[in-house]
């Protein structure tokens, strides 16, 4: 039986993006970037995907935790660098969250014709269908390789990659590189086939419109961002 949950055009989940994006060059108060965080959150759970936004949102807090013990020891060069590096993972967190949402409970499909109807050019729609899909060829391909290379006695766990990295390099990086050419070209070929270039109207089998919880979603993205400016 299927979860239910609440379905956002991909539209607003774009416009989500673009705002955590936004808040990754100009960033809001600490208490403004808690809200958002905690939107997304709330996002993530009205959407199907609470395991992935509790996950998200824990991590979140253990970052927000990390700083506040390691503040006081900040003239430690040590005790600096790790506050630098849970400090940057908070800002960019967010971001990855928001990308997160956006792909959940959103097929690819639903993504072209949605920005068809932002008038976006072919030449980018193309392109841009052509790297989302590759990447999960990609991770296939990284699994079958690793498969192999289990049933082959090469590199069993993890921790052997990094201890043999010209083994890793000979078995996983070169195999990975040479595909991956192909399956770009193969899905170039299977986007232009289908037609996706052509200038003509499409049709598009998904109801692609925005309903309520797409404007209150992004009404509070706007009016957040203002608020948060102004504080």
């Amino acid at each position: 039986m299927n979860k239910a949950y609440v379905r956002f055009d991909p539209r607003s989940k774009l416009c989500t993006i673009f705002f955590a994006s936004f808040l990754l060059m100009f960033p809001l108060p600490f208490n403004a970037e808690i809200l958002f965080v905690s939107l997304l959150y709330a996002l993530f759970i009205l959407n199907g995907a609470i395991k992935k936004g509790t996950i998200f949102y824990v991590v979140f807090w253990l970052f927000i935790l990390g700083d506040h013990w390691l503040f006081p020891y900040i003239d430690n060069g040590i005790a600096a660098f790790f506050d630098f590096l849970l400090v940057g993972n908070r800002r960019l967190l967010p971001t990855i969250m928001a990308a997160t949402f956006a792909m959940n409970q959103t097929k690819i499909s639903e993504w072209i014709a949605a920005l068809k109807k932002c008038h976006i050019p072919f030449g980018l729609i193309v392109p841009l269908t052509v790297l989302v899909r590759f990447f999960p060829t990609l991770f296939h391909d990284f699994k079958s390789i690793r498969n192999a290379m289990k049933y082959r006695g090469i590199a069993v766990t993890t921790l052997d990659l990094f201890i043999h990295p010209f083994q890793t390099m000979e078995y996983i990086i070169v195999p990975i590189l040479m595909t991956a050419e192909n399956t770009s070209i193969d899905l170039s070929s299977a986007a232009l086939v289908r037609g996706l270039a052509n200038p003509t109207l499409h049709t598009s089998v998904y109801d692609i419109r925005l309903n309520v919880q797409d404007y209150i979603l992004i009404v509070l993205l706007i009016v957040g961002g203002i608020f948060g400016r102004m504080l």
